[in-house]
């Protein structure tokens, strides 16, 4: 599932640290609801990490992913900053996603919008906060700086579709997005998460929504 923000969280951590991860698609088992996908995941969600030497199967990005780094840092500025970076995007952003590509009311929308634009203003107001960016990290990519495949959604969906401009008022979180694009890892999941925005437009999941359709282009 190329275009799970969630799932591509994962995979900049493995690709990052060239960690033995074999990555697997769910339509390998059929599909996430599938019985065969089901029978090992039980869950049936994406992302799912299993570790049969520790007989461990998780689930769970955020679980996932600071059970593969290296270290997380839970006691510094730095590490408590970016570790409530990674929480509001989980707290704020997550159960709005898919009001942005789904057919759902009005006002769940609005909520969806409300909820997105106060994320992002923590986003802009941690990283003036730190003062020392570019990342959450400094120099380089922190944990809290795992969340920007979910931008790749905002950057679509928002101004191509409803006339929400995502930098606007945020400079700071502007100049974060250009550093992250010109990160080699982060430059290949946001390719991987730009071509299926292209298969989504091609089975015009946003014109029978919005009633057009747009370039991909935040990449």
């Amino acid at each position: 599932m190329p275009i799970s923000n969630y799932s591509a969280m994962v995979r900049d951590v493995i690709y990052r640290h060239n960690l033995p991860v074999e990555i697997s698609s769910a339509n390998d088992l059929g599909g996430l609801k599938s019985d065969a996908y089901l029978a090992k995941f039980p869950s049936g969600k994406v992302p799912t990490l299993d570790v049969p030497s520790e007989n461990l199967y998780l689930f769970e990005s955020d679980v996932i992913i600071n059970y593969l780094l290296p270290q997380v840092d839970t006691k510094s500025r730095r590490g408590a900053l970016n570790n409530l970076v990674a929480r509001l995007h989980d707290v704020y952003h997550g159960p709005h996603q898919s009001c942005l590509y789904s057919n759902v009311s009005d006002e769940a929308r609005s909520g969806a919008l409300s909820a997105i634009s106060f994320t992002l203003g923590e986003y802009e107001r941690i990283l003036v906060e730190l003062d020392d960016g570019p990342f959450f990290g400094g120099a380089t990519l922190g944990r809290g700086d795992l969340i920007y495949p979910s931008m790749a959604f905002y950057l679509h969906i928002l101004p191509n579709y409803l006339d929400s401009m995502v930098f606007e008022g945020h400079p700071r979180l502007m100049a974060w997005w250009a550093a992250i694009k010109r990160d080699d890892i982060c430059a290949r999941i946001l390719n991987e998460i730009k071509l299926g925005f292209v298969q989504w437009e091609d089975a015009d999941v946003f014109s029978r929504l919005y009633g057009k359709k747009s370039p991909v282009t935040f990449i």
